[in-house]
């Protein structure tokens, strides 16, 4: 290869590289602020010994509180779910994970609202105000 065509192809390179070079790096977030275009953290599983708090609504849907912060399930609308409800997993493991069947019953009359499929938990600032 010739001395020329080395320069022409190193010049080529800087010719392409140079605007992303000089394009301005996105500002991170500043603590405690997630970036808008940031995806929001989600997990398949929370321990149920995590669970610090529940709210369930029907229209809502279900969050818990953990030592982290509130997380939503982003399992399948659950009409079954409602205020001063308690709900039993049916898992071998200590946890409720995206695809496991929760058990919705009323703790002091043991009536059963039916079972609800749970999706993957997505953490969030707190359950919706009613």
């Amino acid at each position: 290869m010739q001395r020329l065509d080395r320069l022409l192809i190193v010049a080529l390179g800087c010719a392409v590289a140079a605007p992303a070079l000089s394009a301005p790096a996105p500002a991170p977030a500043q603590a405690g602020q997630a970036r808008a275009d940031a995806a929001p953290e989600t997990q398949l599983c929370l321990e149920n010994r995590a669970l610090r708090a529940k709210e369930l609504s029907a229209t809502h849907g279900y969050y818990v509180r953990t030592s982290q912060g509130w997380w939503r399930n982003t399992g399948p609308a659950c009409p079954a779910y409602g205020p001063n409800r308690a709900l039993a997993t049916q898992s071998t493991q200590n946890r409720q994970c995206r695809g496991d069947v929760v058990n919705v019953f009323d703790p002091f009359s043991r009536i059963q609202f039916g079972g609800c499929v749970l999706g993957a938990w997505e953490r969030v600032s707190g359950p919706p105000k009613n």
